[in-house]
């Protein structure tokens, strides 16, 4: 995992670095400290200050013993002729991170004038981060989000109509899509990229051991004799070290197994279908012991990129993640085996331009580039991900994966953005704090299933 801790350093460096560099982090300013920038960007001690020494290299910061770390005071930002187009994006983000460049580069050459400048923020404080680098002066022209921090938006800050815009590529979006990111009747939210919550398996760990790969339409039960199959003791230590799924804990996974049983997540859906999904993930934990588990803060797929797990349930935009930090690992799409009901989840990262933008003509031609079919195919090809416009997809990937994946002519109408789901996120964060006990088994699934019923009806 070499290549991966070192793109994760030199990442966080980018991120610093364009800080400074925008203006963001003024000369004479501190940063973070190292606990701070570990949390936030979920990376380890020993790459955040690699991080930090590449950048002292660069003498754009300096250290002060006993007090933390300085943008350097003696530090110079030249001025360009350029006029520059300021973008800011949620991060860690895997679109941000492989696709951004592929933009940019295009952008750039064909707009020899413009400068696209480019901050990431952590997610879990974006908005606030947004919020303050508009109070020192920076004004974003674009933001790169996620459906979540797109449901979050608050009323302080408000955003061009771009369906005129965007006419072309909104006329080609899969007929699910054109009306999740309208806000009374005006698309404030452009995807940039989406996928829905898919099965991924390790075909070489398939191989090995001699079981048969996932048919198109297999069933729960060929589910679980696969996943018995694939969970055992590889070093002989008497503990098992290789397992059939990972299984997160997140709100961002699990409910699949839900949709696909008939749980919708609302009151008047009924106790049984709940019930029945609750089962199923204590048979997979802890009757059959054949799934390891994560918790919600985190989605494990290192358990399955390491060999460790056989499955996964995962996105296009996370598996386009490992492909590009770690070329060549093999992973296969297999069509969800936990119900009857075609549902799943859906996520996205979404463009939106500020009407405050300083140049609102030159974001929207950013984005028409960004959304164009001749950026998505490559976006497609050379870094895995998929586009919300239906004939790309169609053109760059197979018709038995996107069967797999619930995208046909249309997506499924079961499947759901989380805040369409639960329409409120605190109900989902209240949802997670009630499961702690089922999760660690301690809780049977009609126990929880009744709580979770009650909040249902309690937020309808």
């Amino acid at each position: 995992m070499k290549r991966e801790n070192e793109f994760r350093y030199s990442k966080l460096a980018n991120i610093l670095r364009e800080q400074i560099l925008s203006g963001y982090i003024k000369p004479g300013q501190f940063l973070m400290s190292e606990n701070d920038l570990c949390r936030h960007y979920g990376i380890s001690r020993t790459s955040v200050r690699k991080s930090l020494d590449q950048l002292m290299k660069e003498g754009l910061i300096v250290k002060k013993v006993g007090q933390g770390t300085i943008v350097s005071p003696d530090l110079v930002i030249p001025n360009t002729k350029n006029k520059v187009l300021r973008i800011f994006a949620t991060s860690p983000s895997h679109f941000y991170e492989h696709c951004m460049p592929i933009i940019i580069e295009q952008f750039e050459r064909e707009n020899p004038n413009v400068e696209v400048k480019c901050l990431g923020f952590s997610s879990a404080e974006f908005w606030e981060s947004v919020q303050a680098s508009m109070d020192l002066g920076l004004q974003p022209d674009i933001l790169l989000t996620t459906d979540r921090h797109f449901d979050e938006i608050g009323s302080d800050i408000d955003f061009i109509d771009l369906k005129e815009h965007l006419a072309d590529s909104y006329e080609m979006l899969y007929p699910r899509l054109k009306t999740p990111f309208l806000r009374d009747g005006k698309l404030k939210g452009a995807i940039a990229t989406f996928s829905p919550v898919y099965l991924a398996y390790n075909p070489q760990l398939f191989r090995k051991h001699q079981v048969p790969e996932p048919s198109e339409l297999w069933t729960t039960e060929e589910f679980l004799q696969a996943a018995k199959r694939l969970t055992m003791d590889t070093n002989g230590d008497g503990i098992d070290d290789q397992y059939g799924l990972t299984l997160s804990s997140s709100l961002g996974r699990w409910p699949v197994i839900a949709l696909q049983n008939g749980a919708d997540f609302k009151a008047t859906s009924g106790k049984a279908p709940l019930v029945k999904t609750l089962n199923l993930i204590h048979d997979l934990l802890y009757r059959y012991r054949v799934a390891t588990l994560s918790p919600r803060s985190m989605l494990n797929s290192e358990a399955y990129v390491k060999g460790k797990a056989a499955m996964i349930m995962t996105t296009s935009i996370e598996m386009a993640g490992w492909n590009n930090v770690m070329p060549g690992f093999e992973s296969k799409v297999a069509s969800l085996p936990f119900g009857e009901r075609m549902g799943t989840l859906l996520i996205a990262n979404v463009w939106m331009i500020p009407s405050a933008s300083n140049e609102t003509e030159l974001a929207v031609r950013f984005l028409q580039k960004a959304l164009s079919p001749e950026i998505q195919e490559k976006l497609g090809k050379a870094a895995g991900f998929m586009s919300a416009l239906r004939p790309i997809n169609e053109k760059t990937w197979n018709k038995s994966m996107l069967q797999s994946l619930y995208m046909n002519e249309d997506i499924t109408e079961h499947s759901y953005f989380l805040y369409e789901l639960f329409g409120d996120f605190s109900l989902a964060d209240d949802m997670e704090s009630e499961m702690q006990l089922f999760w660690a088994g301690l809780e049977s699934a009609d126990e929880v299933a009744d709580r979770l019923l009650a909040m249902m009806s309690d937020r309808s």
